[in-house]
């Protein structure tokens, strides 16, 4: 979710309380000047009538007040509420009435005079009106508000995001746009050493890896070659047995290095020729490739195809095809079988395979051994690619000993 709309959120959400409490006070407020007002006009109404008996001698019309009541005197003027039955709406409407005493040629008298009042209901609903043109009006103003600083306090911050979005791993660090907010020059300036922290422990790790790989292949091919020199020169049993020892081990581990090489380079993204390919034609070419060698084992192969495109770099698709397919047919029994299915959405292998006891998921490990001692560096090889493209890899056995390898691609 976007920063503005967590801003429009929480206001929204710490507004809630305002505009409760605020209804409140507004709803009392118009109450008490409703009252305030009715009063004001019925005291102004009572002092007219007062100064008209004092000039006149006489007491007002019965028309023009709600009640006379005579022999009854009142110390002081009497406020209260009542409610009278409005004969249009048939309902009781509530009034403000004002009671007073006069003093008429020796008699006491009582008048009563009213006046409408605002109900409850009407007040709320007045209120109501209002709260919601206020919440409509302050709405406006903050969205209106709120872009407008966003767009101009935060820019600094979504112009670092782009960079950092867009920035790759060997390259060199982004140049940030200098900022008057303290905040966001700090975070540049952290940004920018980290960053180039990373490109150097990137560079130095490269370099690193590279030297290493040319200097253990050279050394390696030195070994087999001599190796290889003196098994077609000695002859002799027991040296040819320990000649092809030290041939096959360094032969391994060229290949091992290799691997680690190549995990080294997915682990620093270095692959990222990514382009939509037609991972249907690559898979299809793997299974060939390897047809030749499962038919040695006498392993049958039982495919099932469709369409499919992935976004993705070909040579790491290639390499994630071939180390499955390989890891099928290697880790196979003889007369056993492969089953694959690729549809657009995953990949699924399936092999007779060996007896295995635990948890099969570690086999996607770095360096997990299998019975026959061999790493399981293809299948980390596999799940590192996986974890680029943000697929999930699965590893499970069966009761029967087929062992099932599904990918789901990611759908965008």
């Amino acid at each position: 979710m976007r920063l503005i709309k967590q801003t429009y959120i929480y206001t929204s959400v710490s507004l809630i309380p305002v505009l409760v409490i605020g209804s409140l006070f507004a709803f009392f407020i118009i109450e008490y000047i409703s009252y305030e007002e009715t009063d004001e006009f019925l005291t102004y109404e009572m002092e007219r009538l007062v100064r008209y008996h004092k000039e006149n001698n006489d007491l007002p019309d019965f028309h023009k007040v709600a009640d006379i009541i005579p022999d009854l005197k009142l110390e002081q003027p009497v406020f209260k509420d009542t409610l009278l039955l409005e004969s249009g709406d048939n309902e009781m409407v509530p009034h403000r009435e004002l009671r007073f005493s006069i003093n008429h040629n020796g008699r006491d008298f009582t008048i009563v005079i009213r006046h409408l009042l605002l109900g409850r209901d009407d007040i709320a609903q007045g209120t109501i009106f209002i709260i919601t043109g206020l919440i409509f009006l302050i709405g406006v103003f903050l969205m209106l508000t709120l872009n407008i600083v966003a767009g101009r306090i935060w820019h600094p911050f979504y112009k670092t995001l782009i960079k950092i979005t867009h920035y790759k791993i060997g390259s060199p660090p982004p140049n940030f746009e200098q900022t008057t907010i303290d905040e966001f020059s700090q975070l540049n300036s952290t940004l920018h050493s980290f960053l180039k922290k990373i490109t150097d422990d990137f560079q130095h790790n490269k370099e690193f890896n590279e030297n290493a790989s040319h200097e253990l292949q050279t050394h390696l091919a030195v070994i087999k070659a001599n190796a290889g020199k003196l098994l077609g020169e000695d002859k002799e049993a027991a040296h040819l047995e320990e000649l092809n020892k030290i041939y096959s081990a360094a032969t391994k581990l060229s290949q091992i290095q290799k691997s680690l090489l190549l995990l080294s380079k997915i682990n620093n993204r270095e692959f990222n020729n990514n382009e939509k390919i037609n991972f249907t034609n690559i898979f299809e070419g793997s299974l060939e490739t390897f047809e030749e060698v499962a038919a040695l084992r006498e392993i049958k192969i039982a495919k099932e195809t469709d369409a499919c495109s992935i976004f993705m770099d070909a040579g790491l698709a290639e390499i994630l095809v071939n180390n499955l397919i390989k890891n099928a047919v290697k880790h196979n029994i003889q007369n056993g079988f492969i089953s694959v299915k690729l549809t657009s959405k995953n990949l699924t292998v399936e092999n007779s395979g060996p007896l295995f006891s635990g948890n099969p998921e570690v086999l996607l490990q770095r360096f997990s051994k299998g019975k026959n001692g061999n790493t399981g560096i293809g299948l980390a090889i596999v799940k590192e690619i996986c974890e680029v493209y943000k697929f999930k890899i699965s590893y499970a056995i069966s009761e029967t000993n087929h062992h099932k390898i599904e990918i789901i691609f990611e759908q965008k």
